[in-house]
């Protein structure tokens, strides 16, 4: 082959490659542009607010939600840094309130503006080859009508709830009043109906304050009255108003206080509801002639109340929903037909809002330990 049919075979070749070439990039650009087209389609068809961010807070791209949930529009924020400590116009100050997350939000955090309540969730971007963090999404939440009629219902629960407390309590006088013959002598099997009647009374009563701590928590109305307290006495306290009820299921409650007297910071009435709700626990789910171990312990940090009983224990499969609102293990229901499932929850409440902290080890026919954490430089305005 001469010189000049090689030189045109190679050009020829080389022409083809680049034909390919250029055909492959052609259809990679309309791949793009069509996974572009689909992305942006997607994006602007979200009723949430969307706000993609660079690394530093600089919105990006604004979709159509969030401006109409903000008030805005896209070209009055995209590329603009926003900072906390210079806000000049009402704009800043929403989108400085959307983007930067306060420094106690976890998953989520609640921005109010005006009327409205905006749920905002963050959503890290990572570069899918390194795996870096190159940016932020926000999705803004219009949650307004949702809080309006939790509101609304919450009320009408802690109404209701007022409402049968009264006569419940009356109910209750009564019967003990009949049980101690003040309307006259009562035979062995009245007596024996009497305190059935006041035993499901009592449960009533029980569950509708549960029912009231539970709404007021939740809405943030649960009034901490903090107090420095002694927390040997008190845990003793708390032992003595449930001999009673230990007694009449031939419970035995046991004491170990493994520090001296420790005065500590928080709400008796309201610790008191927790411990006491972990304490029935342990005496209803102990088997007949059983014991129930009460251990306080401390150290530089913390003082820490458990409670170990020798029950029921908790299902491997279910101890992640124990402090669920109206969450009862399935060989719980079985032991105890009765019951609401809300003492766990008020209990973890209770204990979080004094900066505390409650966690169980069980195991499923052997018993539990409920263990409460709570930390001794707590300060009297801590918590709500």
């Amino acid at each position: 082959m001469g010189l000049y049919s090689l030189i045109t075979l190679l050009l020829l070749i080389t022409l083809i490659y680049l034909a390919v070439k250029n055909h492959r990039l052609k259809l990679n650009q309309r791949h793009f542009e069509h996974q572009f087209d689909e992305t942006t389609l997607i994006v602007e068809s979200l009723r949430d607010g969307l706000i993609e961010c660079d690394i530093q807070m600089v919105p990006t791209r604004v979709n159509h939600s969030a401006e109409v949930i903000l008030g805005i529009e896209a070209s009055q924020i995209v590329n603009r840094a926003f900072d906390k400590n210079n806000i000049v116009n009402e704009t800043d100050r929403k989108l400085v309130q959307v983007l930067f997350s306060p420094k106690d939000s976890k998953d989520s955090y609640d921005v109010l503006l005006g009327e409205l309540k905006l749920r905002i969730f963050t959503i890290p971007k990572t570069d899918p080859h390194s795996k870096t963090l190159i940016g932020y999404i926000k999705i803004i939440r219009d949650v307004t009508i949702e809080t309006i009629v939790e509101k609304h219902k919450d009320d009408l629960v802690s109404i209701v709830s007022h409402q049968l407390l009264t006569p419940l309590t009356g109910i209750k006088w009564i019967l003990k009043s009949l049980g101690a013959g003040d309307a006259g002598p009562l035979s062995v099997k009245q007596i024996d109906m009497i305190k059935k009647g006041l035993g499901a009374n009592e449960s009533m009563i029980g569950l509708v304050t549960d029912i009231l701590d539970v709404t007021k928590v939740e809405q943030a109305r649960f009034a901490y009255k903090k107090a420095p307290c002694e927390i040997v006495g008190f845990v003793r306290e708390m032992i003595a108003s449930r001999r009673e009820k230990a007694e009449t299921r031939n419970v035995r409650i046991q004491e170990q206080m493994g520090i001296d007297s420790k005065e500590i910071i928080f709400d008796k009435e309201r610790m008191g509801i927790a411990l006491g709700n972990i304490l029935d626990n342990a005496i209803d789910y102990s088997p007949q002639s059983g014991t129930v171990m009460v251990n306080v312990s401390g150290d530089a940090q913390n003082v820490t109340i458990s409670v170990n009983d020798k029950g029921i224990g908790v299902p491997p499969a279910q101890m992640g929903n124990l402090f669920t609102k109206f969450y009862r293990a399935d060989n719980a229901k079985r032991v105890r037909t009765s019951g609401t499932g809300l003492g766990l929850y008020l209990a973890k409440h209770i204990i979080e809002d004094h900066g505390g902290r409650i966690k169980v080890e069980s195991k499923e026919n052997e018993g539990s330990t409920f263990s409460i954490a709570l930390p001794i430089g707590m300060t009297q305005g801590s918590g709500i």
